[in-house]
């Protein structure tokens, strides 16, 4: 039982020193900074929950300036908002007063000191980026994760839809494994992330969530799905798998 809580305070303990976010010190209105985020990693950023936001603040707290996010309005309901790579949010942190739209022109989010905001097209500023990466190496769970680590990534945790999304794009541009490893893994009678946030979304598939695995099936992978969503599985932590680091 000792060894299993060290093992989950090693892996929870370095969780805090990566970030699936890269921050792009350079000023383009939002629809260039989707491109470029598209082209260069995967999409303008998402926030999935609290630890998200404030993982954007932290990373923004020597920038002392507006910042996109991968926040846009829905076209076809105003009053709507969705995430640049598919998804709508599950949680908003809007300051006082906003979105408030103002001209009605106001159709793009970006982050200033943890609050978000509606901006328009003439704004020019810095935003950030969301990375994720398919790795085409075949290795056992714990290989992968040291690899993700060793190269400043983690095993990618899936955090919200819009996160299952955006790796699925990136799985489509690749000939991989028919599961990949992710960073979820069964450690003292649970579930976790290995990136330590909650599990405010899950991804099993038909089979349910396994509750007591064999301890050979404790480690989790993504079934690759072309055209379809994407499902978690339990897998031997032993098979070699191409992975996904973010």
């Amino acid at each position: 039982m000792d060894q299993i809580f060290t093992f989950i305070l090693l892996l929870l303990s370095l969780s805090g020193t990566f970030s699936k976010y890269v921050y792009i010190n350079q000023k383009m209105d939002w629809r260039q900074a989707q491109i470029y985020c598209q082209q260069h990693y995967t999409d303008l950023a998402p926030v999935s929950n609290e630890r998200d936001n404030n993982e954007l603040q932290q990373l923004a707290s020597n920038v002392n300036e507006i910042i996109w996010i991968g926040l846009v309005r829905n076209s076809s309901d105003r009053t709507e908002w969705l995430w640049s790579g598919g998804g709508a949010p599950t949680m908003y942190f809007w300051a006082k007063t906003e979105p408030n739209d103002y001209d009605h022109r106001e159709d793009y989010g970006f982050l200033w000191k943890s609050k978000w905001y509606d901006g328009g097209l003439w704004y020019r500023i810095t935003f950030f980026c969301y990375s994720a990466s398919v790795v085409t190496e075949k290795k056992t769970w714990e290989e992968a994760l040291e690899y993700c680590r060793e190269h400043n990534d983690d095993l990618a945790s899936v955090g919200s839809e819009t996160e299952m999304l955006l790796i699925q794009k990136e799985l489509s541009k690749q000939n991989t494994t028919e599961h990949v490893w992710i960073g979820l893994r069964f450690l003292s009678g649970d579930w976790l992330l290995m990136d330590g946030q909650e599990m405010d979304f899950e991804a099993w598939g038909e089979e349910g969530k396994p509750s007591c695995p064999h301890a050979k099936m404790r480690c989790g992978a993504l079934q690759v799905a072309v055209g379809r969503k994407g499902t978690w599985k339990a897998h031997d932590c032993e098979e070699r798998l191409n992975f996904i680091c973010s």
